[in-house]
């Protein structure tokens, strides 16, 4: 037993933790909106805000120095839709940016009177997204930073005693409404002004701000007025009536529907009519027959709340419909009496459903909806994050880098539109990106959906790739996602290709990706999906890119020597051949021969020259050089002209830097070999090479290959003759 009482005390002292003071005065109630108005003086909408705020934060601009940045930043929304969720939802970029847009527009004051509809295809993930999304706001609600406040009557039965001693009835406000509002409209901003300190900026925000309208305008519900009145009348003593009026925690509970309530479309109609006998006869007893009338609505259970409709279908077209009214005019009819609804209102739609609309012919009504698209995911890395997500982070250590997220591309591309009006007007012809990009630009897009600017973009097309291009780019992303391959159908892919295989003693490699998808899936259902030859353009893609990590692995080169070359080579160029100079920079004696000026021009233009060629090279080069001398007379390594020369010399050493060990079965079996006993079998020269292309792959690249990664890339690169492929 002593067990079970221990485990008893324990509870008891972590509930007596948490315990905390869920109902005040209303003088103690006034004196937290004193000191704190920013918190304690929030309706439904800016809570709202507040919380997305805190979870999400303001995201983050990878490229800050940018003139044409449009805002659309990196949004972390981890903490709103993924942690604590049995089912986490992963918003990509243009979503989460859409979304962000939307919430601001809560907090500036455009909240009433709209329906904020989420529509989406089937298998998109709009029940996740929301349900993560409430379950969130319960948490932070419940939270002292989350905390509002609602109106809580505790009424002296018998009023007529002086003593204020008598059984109390203590009823909720019903409509769960403010008790700041309980302050009659006419002297609410007189009693502000009175409260609030002077001199503060959120005392200026509070009477300026459109945000904080609704405390000036805003009114209680039937129930309390009649109450208020009442008491005031009976009473005739302003402290007695508002010793009556408490401010209690508005507790936030979807399972009960208070402050949250969702309708499913199979969910039954109740009536809209309701009230308690008991609590009526009390009220007649103490204020008269009906100056009381406790009748309310279903919708003053989610007033200052959240109400929402999954999916516009069956018993939700009904209701639907009967939001028409309360959206447009904020009134909601209970008999004669009128409900004042001020409420968060979402709706999740296929797109199907926005018939209702056009079929009831509600103009009027379409306007107050405000769509929010959630497509399928447009994004490669939210797509490869969501694989993480169920089948474990520990999936990357099966693949080759870049596999995983190649594989999203292939299921991003059925869901994308092969014409983009804005892609061509940008750039017309793809064509001279064929090693980066498909001749539809769908690869280009997918990165710019992901906030990235290739570094393999022309400088001219960097330069055109202004504001208004992004904001047309990116307003194609509610356009798209909603045909191909669907969230649920892209998992069950991903299952069998990793099932197929991974396991294996070599990693999962682009070639198993290719075989995949042109064996393994319904041939007809790929045809018509993902885009002729955009499989291949991936290909291409992936190969010249790990071509060129390998080669910057490779690579290594002496500053000091590039610099010396080129230095020597700007010296030279001013002399004939045959000519025995010493160079002015270096100091070094040199013959100037065609040979030397051959070999320079082939290693600053990256490719062979002929004598005359070589000649013609170093005129051109001594043109900008004398122009660089006379006219600036600046310190030649301080030039343009030196710096270019110089990259350029970098540049084409790091692209002929494997063309020695292609074809050397030597420089292959070092690989193989690689931090093994083997491998001192090598000359030292082969070893050299290996260990530092070896370590680069594995420590300079981000991210990083395993060691059994870094061998597979370089011999896929050997294998496959990449350096041919892109010569």
């Amino acid at each position: 037993m002593s067990g079970a009482k221990d485990a008893l005390i324990f509870w008891e002292t972590e509930i007596g933790k948490k315990k905390e003071k869920t109902v005040l005065s209303y003088a103690e109630y006034l004196e937290q909106v004193r000191q704190g108005p920013e918190r304690v003086l929030r309706n439904i909408f800016q809570l709202f805000y507040d919380m997305v705020m805190l979870y999400v934060g303001e995201g983050v601009n990878e490229y800050p120095e940018d003139p044409e940045s449009i805002g659309f930043v990196k949004y972390d929304c981890s903490r709103l839709l993924v942690e604590g969720a049995d089912t986490p939802f992963l918003a990509d970029r243009p979503f989460a940016n859409r979304f962000m847009d939307q919430i601001r527009g809560l907090r500036q004051g455009f909240q009433q009177n709209r329906i904020y509809a989420y529509d989406g295809p089937s298998g998109c993930g709009k029940s996740t997204f929301l349900n993560n999304l409430l379950r969130s706001f319960e948490a932070y609600a419940g939270t002292t930073d989350g905390q509002i406040f609602e109106i809580l009557w505790e009424i002296d039965e018998n009023l007529s005693s002086e003593s204020g001693r008598g059984q109390k009835l203590v009823l909720p406000c019903p409509s769960h409404d403010y008790p700041i509002l309980i302050i009659p409209k006419e002297y609410r901003a007189g009693f502000l002004g009175k409260l609030l300190p002077e001199g503060t900026a959120i005392r200026e925000k509070i009477f300026r701000a459109k945000e904080y309208e609704w405390l000036f305008q805003g009114e209680v519900c039937t129930i309390c007025k009649s109450i208020f009145g009442a008491l005031l009348e009976k009473l005739g003593n302003l402290d007695r009536v508002l010793g009556m009026v408490k401010a209690k925690v508005y507790r936030f509970d979807r399972r009960v529907g208070e402050g949250i309530s969702i309708f499913n479309p199979g969910d039954k109609p109740v009536k809209d009519n309701f009230n308690n006998a008991q609590i009526q006869r009390k009220l007649d007893k103490i204020f008269g027959i009906d100056v009381v009338r406790y009748t309310f609505s279903l919708l003053a259970r989610t007033n200052n709340g959240i109400y929402v409709l999954m999916d516009i279908k069956g018993n939700n077209e009904d209701r639907m419909l009967e939001l028409h009214n309360v959206i447009s005019e904020g009134v909601h009819k209970v008999g004669d009496i009128e409900e004042q609804i001020t409420s968060l209102f979402f709706a999740l739609m296929n797109p199907e459903d926005k018939r209702i609309i056009t079929d009831k012919k509600m103009e009027s009504f379409a306007g107050r909806i405000k769509y929010n698209k959630l497509p399928f995911v447009l994004e490669p890395a939210t797509e490869a994050n969501i694989y993480r997500n169920v089948f474990g982070d520990a999936v990357d250590e099966a693949f080759l880098p870049r596999i995983m997220k190649n594989f999203a591309r292939a299921i991003i591309a059925s869901r994308m539109h092969i014409d983009c009006k804005p892609l061509k007007e940008w750039i017309p012809n793809m064509g001279s990106y064929k090693r980066f990009c498909d001749e539809n630009g769908l690869l280009l897009r997918m990165e710019i959906y992901g906030g990235i600017i290739p570094d393999w973009l022309s400088e001219d097309d960097r330069k055109k790739f202004t504001a208004p291009v992004r904001r047309a780019l990116i307003a194609e992303g509610p356009n798209e996602g909603d045909h191909g391959f669907d969230g649920r159908e892209s998992i069950e892919m991903f299952r069998e290709f990793l099932s197929r295989y991974g396991g294996r003693a070599s990693l999962i490699n682009m070639d198993n990706l290719m075989d995949f998808f042109k064996y393994r899936i319904d041939k007809e259902r790929r045809d018509r999906d993902i885009p002729k030859n955009f499989l291949a353009s991936l290909v291409d893609s992936y190969d010249y890119t790990v071509l060129s990590e390998v080669k910057e692995a490779l690579y290594f080169y002496n500053e000091e020597q590039v610099s010396k070359d080129v230095l020597n080579y700007l010296c030279a160029i001013n002399y004939e051949p045959g000519s025995k100079i010493k160079c002015e920079y270096t100091g070094e004696e040199m013959e100037v021969t065609i040979d030397f000026l051959k070999l320079m021009a082939s290693r600053l233009s990256g490719r062979q020259m002929t004598d005359q060629e070589a000649l013609r090279y170093a005129q051109d080069t001594q043109r900008k050089y004398i122009t660089v001398v006379v006219r600036e007379r600046a310190k030649i390594t301080d030039t343009d002209l030196y710096r270019d020369l110089c990259n350029a010399y970098k540049r084409n050493l790091k692209e002929k830097v494997l063309q020695p060990f292609v074809g050397n079965d030597n420089f292959r079996g070092a690989i193989i070999a690689y931090n093994t006993r083997g491998f001192d079998t090598f000359d030292t020269r082969i070893r050299e090479h290996v260990s530092r292309m070896m370590k680069n792959l594995m420590v300079k690249l981000k991210p990083g290959y395993t060691e059994q990664g870094a061998k597979e890339i370089c011999l896929y690169v050997l294998d496959r003759k990449l350096t041919e492929k892109f010569n």
